[in-house]
């Protein structure tokens, strides 16, 4: 695997809660959703209806980050590390 994939692989828990976040709230504006976090009102895209995707973005990806950020910065230290090490080992 190059190490590209790998610093990628790294930071995709701290992306994929970031981008729904983001994209969540995107899509309260763009779809001219209504209400607040506690009561929304149903908010529908064509026939699909965004709340339980709105609820997921503004409230679990929010609280998710605190978790997966430190955690995609603790994968990209190690996977630094060894690409630190792997670089010594070849220069031996």
């Amino acid at each position: 695997m190059s190490w590209t994939t790998r610093y990628m692989l790294a930071l995709l828990p701290a992306t994929v809660t970031l981008s729904g976040w983001q994209l969540a709230i995107w899509a309260y504006d763009y779809f001219g959703c209504h209400g607040n976090l506690k009561s929304l009102a149903p908010c529908y895209a064509g026939s699909i209806n965004l709340l339980p995707w709105l609820g997921l973005g503004l409230f679990w990806c929010q609280l998710l980050c605190f978790i997966t950020v430190p955690i995609s910065a603790w994968f990209l230290i190690q996977v630094g590390a060894k690409h630190i090490g792997s670089h010594d080992r070849a220069k031996t």
